[in-house]
């Protein structure tokens, strides 16, 4: 912040008559009567740049700036060299205040081309330009500030979003390798399953074999049994016939040997 000691308006009342009666009533800060007595003098020379000077001054300290930089740049066409350098002070300092920072530097720099060896321009103008850098250098170190934290904002989601990718790939190899081994499971319980259901149908099968051939050879057999004790029973039912032939006839004697 600019130090208040040079905080000031620059006053020149060059030109008036020595008795001005206006400087006197600015001296004793009487703002009001002072601006009156300029606005007389300017209603009778309308032109009177001193006169608009002192109105100026007058106007500021009522608070009433922008009548003040209205007279005061009315001044700034003026040809005296001293009156005009302190015009531009004033309108630097007014601008100064409004926070108008650029076009205020530029107006003290006016005033020293005009008058280099005014001492309170040069403060000022020195004073406002060193502020001036100080906020640019801070506005500058903000921004790069501001710039690293999106920065390491930007590289935190970005580590955050491959971070959520790799554990979906993981996620989904995982499932992956599962349903390979689910279904290499499954195959296994099937090949398992079918080995199982084709050895039960063989064991089966070799019953059913096994229980044919038993219930067949006993049929065989049995089969072989009828037919010799029908052969029996013929030869059986022959020689009962022969006997009661040879009875009958009892020409023949034959001997009939049988075979088992």
């Amino acid at each position: 912040m600019i130090n208040n000691k040079y905080i000031f308006l620059l006053f020149l009342f060059a030109g008036l008559y020595s008795q001005d009666k206006g400087q006197k009533l600015f001296q004793e800060k009487k703002y009001a009567e002072a601006r009156k007595y300029y606005e007389t003098v300017l209603g009778q020379r309308n032109d009177d740049k001193a006169a608009l000077f002192g109105l100026g001054s007058s106007a500021y300290y009522q608070n009433d700036i922008e009548a003040a930089l209205n007279s005061f740049g009315n001044t700034l066409d003026s040809e005296d060299k001293e009156l005009r350098s302190n015009s531009y002070y004033n309108i630097a300092r007014i601008l100064q205040d409004k926070n108008e920072l650029e076009q205020s530097l530029a107006f003290y720099r006016k005033s020293l081309e005009l008058n280099p060896d005014d001492i309170d321009t040069k403060i000022n103008y020195e004073l406002l330009k060193n502020q001036m850098d100080q906020s640019q250098k801070q506005e500058n170190n903000q921004n790069q500030e501001n710039d690293d934290k999106q920065k390491k904002e930007n590289q935190k989601n970005q580590h955050q979003s491959n971070k959520k990718d790799g554990e979906n790939n993981q996620e989904d190899q995982s499932e992956s390798e599962e349903e390979k081994s689910q279904k290499e499971q499954g195959d296994k319980n099937d090949m398992v399953e079918n080995n199982s259901k084709n050895k039960d149908e063989l064991s089966e099968k070799n019953k059913e074999n096994n229980k044919t051939e038993q219930s067949s050879e006993p049929k065989e057999y049995k089969s072989d049994q009828l037919m010799q004790a029908e052969a029996i029973l013929n030869a059986l039912k022959g020689q009962e016939k022969f006997n009661q032939k040879q009875k009958i006839s009892k020409t023949k004697s034959l001997k009939f040997d049988k075979d088992w």
